[in-house]
């Protein structure tokens, strides 16, 4: 349930970039806005550079919010996972995962 928030959370906030700052930087930066108003076939390409360059900056920032390495308590963990143990037979308290790229 924990790795199905955090990766809905961070997919959600990938796409917070994309949708807010090419429409922003297109009517507020005077350069590009006299650019476009000048020639409005460069509107395309603008916004799909400017998509580009969010993607860039936004996946980034989307995987570091959440810890590389993590653990969880094994009563939190789901049933198939509470009955591991190690090789003495002894259970584990809590279990540690990668999240991995």
């Amino acid at each position: 349930e924990r790795g199905v928030n955090s990766t809905t959370f961070s997919r959600a906030l990938l796409q917070a970039p994309v949708y807010f700052f090419p429409p922003l930087l297109m009517s507020s930066i005077p350069i590009i806005k006299n650019v476009v108003e000048r020639n409005p076939a460069l509107r395309v390409p603008m916004t799909t550079y400017l998509l580009l360059c969010c993607f860039g900056l936004g996946l980034p920032a989307s995987v570091a919010i959440f810890p590389q390495m993590g653990e969880i308590k094994v009563s939190e963990a789901e049933e198939k996972y509470q009955k591991i143990s190690d090789k003495s037979g002894k259970g584990y308290e809590v279990l540690f995962y990668n999240k991995g790229l």
